[in-house]
């Protein structure tokens, strides 16, 4: 059991690690590319994809939609949540150079977030597994 807990925090530390790649190759894209935010988001990555027949749609809509089941699939607290929502509902509505200032200031937040999770698997991993090992000797001892 203290395994598992442990696979969900490294869940949310590789989601974060992912994310940031993300926002590195979209401050690229909206340099140097000309294009719709959607199409720019669909371009930089595996964790987003919009299918291409909703491009008639709002982009935040899109956004809202896509992240909605981040938290379960990645184990994302609520902060991180918050982040992605926030983030989402900024992109494509400024100039480029407003657009590279938000993912500029989100890249700083996500990496706050990441070293958040770097941390906790340094601290939480040895007490999930000591624990999970421990529970298990108590049942063992129990059956006999």
């Amino acid at each position: 059991m203290g395994c598992v807990y442990v696979q969900r925090l490294k869940l949310r530390r590789d989601f974060l690690r992912e994310f940031s790649v993300f926002l590195s190759s979209l401050s690229t894209a909206v340099r140097y590319r000309s294009a719709d935010i959607a199409v720019l988001v669909n371009s930089c990555g595996e964790l987003f994809s919009f299918p291409e027949d909703d491009y008639s749609q709002p982009f935040s809509k899109m956004w809202q939609i896509t992240i909605a089941d981040f938290q379960k699939r990645w184990r994302l607290n609520g902060t991180d949540m918050a982040l992605l929502r926030e983030f989402g509902d900024g992109l494509g509505t400024t100039d480029v150079e407003g657009q590279l200032s938000h993912i500029a200031l989100y890249q700083g937040m996500f990496s706050k977030q990441q070293s958040g999770a770097e941390d906790d698997i340094l601290q939480k991993s040895k007490l999930y597994k000591s624990l999970g090992l421990f529970a298990g000797v108590s049942a063992a001892l129990m059956f006999l």
